[in-house]
């Protein structure tokens, strides 16, 4: 007889893994992007962007 192979679900499969994504996640995407901001080299730059644009964005200088 061929062997059954147990079939886990999803969450109990990858369970191990799910925090350690889930907090990469927060990292690169909420924490990173606020940490860069706080740099004074990143906010010139970010200005120096915003005075070339040819349009106007509510919010922006």
């Amino acid at each position: 007889m061929a062997e059954v192979k147990e079939q886990k679900g999803f969450l109990k499969k990858f369970g191990k893994w799910a925090p350690i994504i889930g907090g990469a996640w927060i990292v690169l995407n909420i924490v990173l992007p606020l940490a860069l901001l706080r740099i004074p080299a990143v906010q010139k730059v970010l200005v120096a962007v915003g005075d070339k644009l040819p349009f106007d964005i509510p919010g922006i200088g």
